[in-house]
């Protein structure tokens, strides 16, 4: 038990920093990150997609990888990763180096959140909270974000952005330190996983399974919806609504304050009911935070949208992982959820680029954002085929 419980407390720190700084950090230093290095909202869609490049590729190769050298020592070498890009978004300004820096961004964050569920799938049995409590150290990382970037970003209108980096990249250093004395391998899970696993093909855990298939499909769809908001939302609040950086951080907290505790809900919700139905529950919810702050421009909405946005992405996310967990083996769960995980980043790839352009041509964020509630509103209608699926 004890055991157990330290997996959760490392779990938790490691999304306090990979996750939060590897993947949403990004949103609150682009716009002045933008300004300094004179890129176009396109330029710096290029930089968010490197980082779901990154995230993408590293998706399939983590899981293989900690078939190979251990889940743990992939979580370790992803966290340095991270820490090292961290450091180079700050202190690079050409362009092709920035994008090099923005993959091993995204491959960092990947690589050490894909494993470490691999780890918590095998040492729980009531998986949804557990990884509900994990996915929070996400939401304080985001609440820390929101807090520390905006006064970082004000010390110098040049240079703001890169002491943003090189802080976020001294506490994900702390926290590989700490990754790297207290997240050692389980042996006897070695040993029970030598014994009983047959290992399959990835093709013949996804062929004929159409459940593993549609979860996989929606997962993929949300990629595209919900990267648009997370890269874009504090570029809308600034450059287009007229909100200071400080009010835009002090509203993307909120995303993160909610993230902390909806996992943990969620994971209560999943393992008492049917995942589907909590499905059915989150997802109009996720759609609308998006869509309320396309015909409103008050203060008050996009509170009430950052609100709805992260307790019910958190809600998502935890969601998902337990869906793929009824359909596979635990130990093919890395594998599985990897490539998964690979879909959802290739529609993260889209979501970015077209993000960038679609404002470009159009001159406001408007359009990409109603984009993105339309394709959460049609998840809702895949969640409805996988309910008739599976009963």
């Amino acid at each position: 038990m004890k055991e157990n419980f330290r997996f959760i407390i490392i779990g938790f720190f490691i999304q306090l920093t990979t996750m939060a700084f590897g993947r949403f950090a990004y949103t609150l230093i682009l716009p002045d990150m933008m300004r300094s290095l004179r890129l176009t909202n396109t330029g710096m869609g290029i930089l968010g997609t490197g980082i779901v490049i990154g995230y993408l590729a590293n998706s399939l190769l983590s899981g293989k990888l900690a078939d190979i050298i251990g889940a743990e020592l992939t979580v370790k070498i992803s966290i340095f990763s991270l820490s090292l890009s961290l450091f180079t978004m700050g202190f690079f300004s050409h362009f092709a180096l920035l994008f090099v820096s923005s993959i091993f961004l995204g491959a960092g964050a990947s690589g050490s959140y894909i494993p470490f569920i691999h780890i918590l799938n095998i040492h729980y049995r009531k998986r949804g909270r557990a990884f509900g409590i994990v996915m929070g150290g996400t939401g304080v990382g985001i609440v820390l974000c929101g807090y520390i970037i905006p006064p970082l970003l004000a010390l110098s209108e040049s240079y703001g952005y890169r002491v943003s980096w090189y802080a976020l990249s001294l506490i994900n250093l702390i926290v590989l330190i700490i990754t790297i004395l207290f997240l050692k391998p389980d042996r006897s899970a070695a040993e029970e996983k030598g014994e009983e696993q047959v290992e399959k093909r990835i093709i013949q855990i996804f062929r004929g399974n159409m459940s593993l298939i549609i979860t996989t499909i929606i997962y993929f769809f949300v990629g595209i919806s919900y990267i648009i908001y997370a890269t874009y939302f504090g570029a809308y609040c600034i450059d287009e609504i007229g909100f200071t950086a400080r009010k835009t951080g002090m509203i993307w907290s909120l995303f993160g304050i909610n993230v902390i505790y909806a996992g943990i809900i969620c994971g209560i919700l999943l393992d008492k009911f049917n995942k589907i139905n909590v499905a059915l529950i989150f997802t109009p919810i996720f759609a609308f935070s998006i869509f309320i702050i396309i015909p409103f421009r008050a203060e008050l909405f996009f509170y009430f949208s950052t609100f709805l946005f992260g307790f019910s992405l958190m809600s998502f996310i935890t969601t998902i992982a337990s869906l793929i967990i009824t359909e596979v083996d635990k130990y093919e769960m890395a594998r599985v959820f990897g490539a998964s995980t690979f879909m959802h980043g290739s529609g993260m790839v889209i979501g970015t680029s077209i993000g960038g352009l679609l404002k470009d041509i159009t001159g406001t964020f408007k359009v990409p954002l109603f984009i993105s509630f339309s394709i959460l509103i049609g998840c809702v209608f895949l969640f409805f085929i996988l309910k008739k699926i599976k009963a």
